[in-house]
């Protein structure tokens, strides 16, 4: 193999290597986390997360709100067969439902790492 060949392949495995996709927007689960049904308004939860990804009317005077992120970080490895691949994506997401008074009725968080 020749030497322009061999840097070729080289350059394009780092170049793979370096490959990420990244959706939605992470947000911050710590502050996720002190939210209360029955207590939190939207605008607190607006001002701790700002705009949600998705906003969804319920039909019976509620809304639910979701915000979701995804990251995955490719390797070298994943594209070399029987290598085993080292991409492990991470997710969170947060839907929360709020009551036609703008307060928090329910919420459900997820977080793989």
């Amino acid at each position: 193999m020749s030497t322009i060949l061999r840097a070729a392949f080289l350059t394009s495995c780092l170049a793979l290597g370096a490959c990420a996709t990244t959706t939605g927007r992470p947000f911050d689960s710590a502050a996720a986390s002190h939210f209360v049904d029955g207590k939190t308004s939207e605008s607190e939860v607006r001002s701790a997360l700002g705009e949600p990804e998705t906003v969804q009317d319920r039909g019976d005077g509620s809304v639910m709100w979701v915000y979701s992120a995804s990251e995955s970080k490719g390797s070298v490895r994943d594209y070399i067969p029987f290598a085993g691949a080292s991409n492990h994506p991470t997710m969170q997401a947060l839907s929360l439902v709020f009551d036609r008074r703008g307060v928090l009725e329910s919420h459900t968080a997820m977080q793989t790492r």
